[in-house]
């Protein structure tokens, strides 16, 4: 129609350049020959810790870690699809550099840090020299942060925190943590949240690790009359909840999941191309083919979803809608593709291998079919499971009326 923008969701010439730096520059980092030495299969990136610290430093150095960060706060002061980008290059390598301590915890610390934390955080974050966490779930309070039972109570000079949070990515190699408690007790919940930035050394912190079904840990993080000073509060006194919700709405095309997809794919075309069955070539079977074919359409029109997702941030629309059948198609299709992968391959395919390392002889796709086969379930159930995305699809994308709980 006259007047409508031109949905042109393909990226510009510089940031398709910036693409093929950061293709070549991991090609070079994630070289096996510079991973191999290095694999950790208890940690969900696949790599140790000393490793993934020195990768961060060096994207550090070129500025990777802050391309969206006002030039103002030593950052690059890109657009988010620049980010967008590297994320999605970064995944299809497997590069550990999406949960990097601006990823979790740059937002908040820009938009609502004094101006002390920003000179604290901000140069350690933007350099690698620091790694984070963020610490929202409980049990008794997973998609429902309403129901948070972790209390900071007040002192004379600061706060003293007690819980305990749960399912927390990377607890064990933090340094600081970006929590939220309770600081009234009174009234609803979401109008007595305050969001904290805790010392992982401090005295009666501590971190449990609890290894999940693929064999990677989660973390369980217990304050026990933590104390923590005034100065640790981010933000506004009781308006965490506010700034948990704006915390969600940075770069949320989901490329980083098309770019894992964009992996496992590979593998699985290759396997297709050179495997046999009963002696005969896996590319000859027609059956096989078509299913082949029908996941890369899928990939393909995933990876235009996201594209559209971005295109909508980037001209200051709402996508909260977009978003969320964004993740949802994302997350459920790399289930799909590693079923697909594992049912195709059989036996082969159920020959569980690390993300980095020597795999097992005989295993399929270097292992990774089956890795993905059990992963993937957790992308479904983790940043608001995909029953909750349905609901908010139903409710702000259709009109439909609130479900009753």
């Amino acid at each position: 129609m006259k007047g409508e923008p031109t949905m042109d969701f393909r990226f510009r010439d510089d940031v398709e350049s910036f693409r093929a730096e950061v293709r070549a520059f991991f090609a070079s980092e994630m070289a096996p020959d510079r991973t191999n030495e290095h694999s950790d299969p208890a940690d969900l990136t696949g790599l140790d810790e000393g490793f993934e610290r020195q990768l961060h430093a060096r994207c550090g150095d070129r500025g990777y870690l802050g391309l969206t960060v006002e030039p103002s706060m030593g950052g690059l002061g890109r657009t988010i699809s620049y980010q967008a980008t590297f994320n999605f290059e970064a995944a299809a390598c497997g590069a550990p550099t999406i949960d990097t301590a601006m990823t979790l915890a740059g937002h908040p610390i820009v938009d609502y840090g004094s101006a002390a934390q920003k000179e604290f955080f901000l140069p350690r974050m933007l350099s690698g020299e620091i790694e984070m966490c963020i610490a929202y779930t409980e049990e008794a309070a997973g998609s429902d942060l309403g129901a948070i039972a972790t209390v900071a109570t007040p002192t004379d000079d600061g706060f003293v925190l007690n819980g305990t949070k749960v399912l927390v990515t990377g607890a064990h190699k933090a340094d600081w943590c970006c929590t939220v408690a309770r600081t009234r007790p009174d009234g609803k919940p979401r109008d007595g949240m305050s969001m904290f930035l805790v010392d992982m050394r401090a005295p009666g912190v501590g971190a449990v690790r609890r290894s999940t079904m693929n064999e990677w840990t989660l973390g369980e993080i217990h304050f026990a009359d933590v104390h923590v000073s005034t100065a640790a509060v981010l933000g506004e006194l009781n308006g965490g909840w506010r700034q948990l919700v704006s915390a969600v709405q940075a770069e949320r095309s989901g490329m980083f999941y098309f770019g894992f997809a964009t992996e496992v794919f590979a593998l699985l075309v290759d396997f297709v191309r050179c495997g046999t069955r009963d002696g005969r070539p896996l590319a000859g079977d027609a059956i096989v083919r078509d299913r082949v074919a029908e996941l890369h359409v899928d990939l393909q029109a995933g990876l235009r979803l996201a594209k559209r997702t971005l295109w909508m941030q980037e001209r200051g629309e709402s996508n909260t809608v977009q978003a969320s059948m964004t993740k949802v198609y994302a997350t459920e299709f790399l289930q799909r593709l590693a079923h697909t992968a594992t049912e195709i391959a059989g036996l082969a395919g159920a020959l569980h291998g690390p993300l980095f390392g020597p795999p097992p002889p005989y295993a399929a796709g270097r292992g990774r079919f089956a890795w993905e086969y059990l992963e993937r379930v957790h992308g479904t159930i983790s940043v608001g499971n995909n029953e909750l995305q349905r609901d908010g699809i139903a409710q702000f994308g259709l009109g439909l009326p609130r479900p009753r709980r």
